[in-house]
């Protein structure tokens, strides 16, 4: 009878076994596991220093990554959270100098204001030597490009001066012009500079007529001064275009598609607000390394 009891037993443990085993092996059609909503502290360490970097050029302090990763796990790395903590770095009195120095690395081959400061003094010497007088206007108004140069990062941070405005006052100073001396490259750098190509044929002569005091047509638009040109270029799509093509290579390292380009060019032309362009695109999912 004990033997026979045991053989019930053992028979009975296998079936069990064996229907467990089998439990195990079945497969669910669509049984996904839940999504993972949250994001890594190593991602969101990771986009505060991106951003520290893009922006300012250098990492944020611990102090700095302390308030940044406050901001941004508020509601786990939300559009909300991102612009807050955007707005904190945007806010530092250090961004606009590093506007200004970035952009004058580019323009003017990264004259400081050291050197703006020594050409307002050489200025200054002229207009006390009467041997100068009969060029006298000519100084003055090479002088006041130059205070206009140098007082970039203060107008900048007080509000008076949008990014359009720096870039007439980078292309609009006797530094430049000896950098590209001369109507044609003066031209074909402002091209260069704006749009990331060179003139046509057309547009170079136009542009170049147009520089020199004659009648001219640029972009639809015409005039007969420099001052035109520099206003006509700065105002149109084709400026705006290039400054969202600008941005898309420096923080995402690609060409914006067309939509992209269509849509963001369009926003930066009617506000004029090259921190909400920079805003828009740091705040991507793309840039953030969560796509």
């Amino acid at each position: 009878m004990r033997k026979k009891h045991l053989f019930i037993v053992a028979i009975f443990s296998i079936a069990v076994f064996s229907c467990k085993k089998e439990a195990e092996l079945i497969e669910i059609p669509g049984n996904q596991p839940p999504p993972d909503n949250t994001i890594s502290s190593v991602v969101k360490e990771s986009y505060i220093n991106k951003v520290y970097i893009s922006v300012l050029g250098r990492e944020p302090e611990a102090s700095e990554l302390s308030s940044g990763l406050n901001k941004i796990n508020q509601h786990n790395l939300s559009m909300a959270d991102r612009e807050a903590f955007l707005d904190e770095v945007f806010n530092k009195p250090e961004y606009y100098q590093k506007l200004y120095e970035t952009t004058s690395i580019k323009f003017l081959n990264s004259f400081d204001t050291g050197a703006i400061s020594e050409q307002i003094y050489l200025y200054d010497f002229l207009l006390t030597d009467s041997t100068y007088a009969p060029i006298f206007d000519l100084i003055h108004m090479e002088k006041a490009r130059m205070i206009e140069l140098k007082n970039v990062p203060a107008d900048l941070n007080n509000g008076t001066l949008t990014m359009t405005g720096m870039h007439r006052r980078m292309i609009n100073n006797n530094f430049y012009d000896e950098i590209n001396m001369g109507t044609e490259n003066f031209v074909v750098s402002t091209f260069q500079h704006f749009m990331d190509r060179y003139p046509t044929a057309t547009e170079l002569e136009q542009g170049k007529s147009m520089v020199d005091g004659l009648n001219a047509i640029i972009f639809l638009t015409q005039g007969n001064t420099k001052d035109n040109y520099m206003d006509i270029i700065l105002g149109t799509s084709n400026y705006f275009e290039g400054q969202v093509r600008e941005l898309y290579l420096r923080y995402l390292f690609r060409q914006p598609t067309s939509a992209e380009m269509v849509q963001y060019t369009a926003e930066y032309k009617a506000s004029l607000d090259y921190i909400e362009l920079q805003k828009t695109i740091l705040s991507t999912d793309e840039y953030v390394g969560i796509n």
